[in-house]
């Protein structure tokens, strides 16, 4: 398994942002890959992924969520096991949530 990237920084995001963003990887092996697990270190971030078997050569993508109603600075990881020589790859996501500025009434 091969990842485009391993982190991701948001830079600065404001509260209630999109804290979305989509890891891809490729099959660079010679069999099938299956993603048996991915697990974050908190609940404030959402992994979802394919249970299907990625192909040789193919590409697929690990989206991840971050809960950016969470004011401050975030360093979260996103561990991922599969079949892979590598078996497990850990994902970084990053970043700063600023409070939203209340509209002048």
């Amino acid at each position: 398994i091969e990842f485009a990237e391993l982190t991701h920084d948001f830079g600065t995001i404001i509260q209630g942002g999109d804290g979305n963003y989509e890891f891809v990887f490729k099959n660079t092996g010679k069999e099938p890959l299956i993603i048996n697990n991915v697990r974050s270190s908190c609940g404030c971030t959402t992994p979802k992924w394919s249970s299907e078997p990625i192909k040789k050569g193919e590409k697929s993508s690990i989206k991840v969520g971050y809960n950016t109603r969470i004011v401050g600075s975030f360093n979260k990881t996103i561990t991922v096991y599969s079949n892979a020589s590598n078996s497990v790859v850990t994902l970084t996501i990053k970043g700063n949530v600023k409070p939203a500025e209340n509209p002048q009434q």
